[in-house]
């Protein structure tokens, strides 16, 4: 496997951001009050991944639905925030060399079910920007991962032979699938799967790939 083009999951593939994300989400409930939650970075890592609505219903089950989805948007408003005023190194130490290292040999890309905005704070905040070709995410579109998978290679016309998905959760593995690409598992992220096409336990394995 040698993909002309790396399609990349960001939350537990690229950073991590699970206590900072945990304790801006605890911050947010307890200042709106209705939910006596309590999230931990486990719940993070257990979480994030999944849409903004399907957070909302592990996270805020007791709710009626226009409840979850304000109290989801009061934690995602906290955790952007949080996640751009913090000082702490959320950005795996092997990120940006590896991109240096294979910048000429292939093309990278972002596809993510986090919220609007959320891909480019990230880029802005580590000036990855330069190294990214295109991204989609939930929140632009509304959609599933795998059709955002299947509309970014649509748009930048790439072959489902020439590309492959690297992420780190069962869900990543399940959209590689039914875009129709092979899947890179992430092992060192937030979860576990069962489906991969190749696994690597540190970002910088994708060198082995291109020698």
């Amino acid at each position: 496997m040698q993909p002309k083009h790396l399609l990349l999951d960001l939350d537990g593939t690229l950073w991590d951001t699970a206590q900072v994300s945990a304790d801006a989400y605890n911050k947010a409930l307890r200042k709106d009050g209705r939910s006596d939650r309590i999230i931990t970075a486990e719940t993070i890592r257990k979480e994030f991944g999944k849409s903004d609505q399907e957070i909302a219903d592990d996270l805020f089950s007791e709710f009626p639905l226009p409840v979850r989805s304000q109290l989801m948007k009061l934690c995602d408003q906290a955790n952007t925030t949080a996640l751009c005023e913090t000082d702490t190194q959320m950005l795996y130490s092997d990120i940006r060399s590896t991109l240096d290292a294979l910048i000429s040999q292939c093309s990278f890309y972002i596809v993510s079910n986090c919220g609007t905005g959320y891909i480019e704070m990230f880029l802005k905040k580590y000036q990855l920007e330069s190294y990214i070709t295109d991204m989609e995410c939930c929140g632009n579109t509304g959609k599933p991962k795998w059709e955002n998978i299947r509309l970014l290679m649509e748009r930048n016309q790439i072959s489902s032979v020439d590309a492959a998905y690297v992420g780190d959760t069962a869900g990543d593995s399940n959209s590689a699938a039914k875009a129709g690409i092979p899947f890179i598992f992430a092992s060192y992220g937030y979860g576990a799967v069962d489906k991969k096409d190749l696994s690597i336990d540190h970002f910088a394995d994708l060198l082995k790939l291109y020698k």
